[in-house]
């Protein structure tokens, strides 16, 4: 199934299971959360998608304010005058009082097509905030996989160096109770006790980088940093199997439906909306005007009333603005100029993400199979030495040895494991929608 970043993606995200959470506290959950529970979650609660949701929305309102340009302009007034007469001996001949309403209308009927250019920018610049928006939440898909796996790498890390201690605690008690027996020395008792502490080291390291991961993870879903999310382990067994699609499919793919790429394109259609715009602000306008009112008038005791009625078309040619229309222009025609350089850029941006997402994905295959065979070989080594010593026929340099390069097998198939499904997410993005390339790969 093709996922496409505007519509069935979030259809299948909203579609999801609802999340199971305690009561009155976010922070606790009653079963551990998938990868689709809290990407839904992100979807509603990081602010990354509500300034989105707000560029949509004043957008929207820019359309409507570039569509009032064809409704007609309508204002209603009220005045109010007092005349007090005096002539030039200083004597009042009387006071005159005026009053009235008074409607008036005034309604573009043709220009060079400023108006529509106006327009058109708006509704381009809504469909950029639109693919702007469908980019946006798969950015924040993306960091939720990223930071999903990226927790889940380090519990399994953090499970591998208590192992890795637990056999180096093994280990020193063995060269302790060789060391009774006199078929150890001191020095053997050091390197096994300097050896455990090194696991112990890597153990702590790898519970901090884990309180960290775990942290970042509940910002991007919406939480706060000391939030604890539980988190569905993943599958144990897993089959790296690349996508179907050619990368040079996967490229053409990209060009198509990346909505930030669309975005920008809509962005050129903006800029040459506007300088269609620009162009017609220094061109005639014709303009229909009407006017009716009733004034009252007041004078030394009699009434009078009148009403007015006016109409008329008024064309205007503007002759010279001081070459302001011209650089308009010229900045109008730049502007298209840097929208199709800065597509052209993000183009060569997007191919570029989708080929290195794409042989990150197949070294991260090759690696799982090949972390897989050098894991079974170091256990088997591992036993051996550990059985070996015990009988005296190998050092504790030997031992130690055996543990290490056990040690660095299971940190090598944790981090390509990651480094799998990170990758994938990483390819999916770039490609604005992935098919699932096998069952076997399936995310978990």
């Amino acid at each position: 199934m093709r996922c496409r970043p505007a519509i069935l993606l979030l259809v299948v995200l909203v579609l999801a299971t609802p999340v199971v959470r305690a009561a009155g506290n976010p922070s606790q959950f009653i079963r551990p959360l998938t990868l689709i529970e809290l990407t839904d979650m992100a979807l509603t609660n990081n602010p990354q998608t509500r300034l989105a949701w707000d560029a949509i929305r004043a957008s929207q309102a820019g359309v409507e304010l570039a569509r009032a340009g064809y409704w007609p302009q309508v204002s209603l007034t009220y005045s109010y005058s007092r005349n007090d007469l005096v002539s030039f001996t200083g004597q009042g001949t009387g006071a005159q009082t005026r009053y009235g309403p008074a409607i008036s209308l005034n309604y573009l009927l043709w220009d060079f097509g400023t108006r529509s250019g106006t327009l058109n920018a708006a509704k381009f610049a809504l469909i950029s905030a639109q693919l702007s928006n469908s980019q946006t939440l798969q950015d924040v898909i993306l960091a939720v996989e990223q930071d999903y796996y990226q927790v889940l790498g380090l519990q399994a890390l953090d499970q591998a160096d208590e192992l890795s201690v637990q056999d180096a605690t093994t280990s020193l008690d063995a060269v302790r109770e060789n060391q009774k027996s006199g078929l150890a020395t001191i020095g053997d008792v050091y390197q096994a006790e300097a050896a455990l502490a090194g696991t112990q080291l890597a153990l702590q390291q790898a519970q901090g980088q884990l309180a960290v991961a775990q942290g970042t993870l509940a910002v991007v879903v919406g939480f706060p940093a000391n939030t604890h999310l539980a988190l569905a382990p993943w599958k144990q067994n897993v089959k790296p199997v690349m996508p179907k699609q050619t990368v040079g499919a996967l490229l053409d793919e990209a060009r198509h439906a990346r909505p930030e790429l669309l975005a920008a394109k809509a962005g050129e259609q903006q800029a040459i909306a506007n300088l269609e715009a620009t162009k017609g602000r220094g061109l005639p306008i014709l303009t229909l005007s009407a006017s009716a009112g009733s004034t009252r008038t007041l004078s030394s005791g009699i009434s009078q009333s009148t009403k007015n009625y006016s109409a008329g078309l008024t064309l205007s040619v503007p002759l010279f603005t001081g070459f302001g229309d011209q650089a308009a222009n010229r900045q109008a025609r730049v502007a298209v100029d840097v929208s199709q350089a800065t597509t052209t850029q993000l183009r060569q941006q997007v191919e570029l993400e989708v080929w290195q997402a794409y042989q990150n994905l197949h070294t991260a295959a090759v690696t799982l199979r090949t972390s897989g065979l050098q894991l079974k070989s170091a256990q088997q080594a591992e036993k051996v030495s550990s059985a070996r010593y015990r009988i005296g026929l190998d050092t504790i340099l030997s031992l130690l040895i055996a543990e290490e390069t056990l040690a660095n097998a299971r940190v090598q198939q944790v981090q390509a494991r990651l480094n799998w499904f990170t990758a994938l997410a990483a390819l999916g993005h770039a490609v604005g929608g992935l098919t699932s390339p096998a069952k076997e790969a399936t995310l978990p």
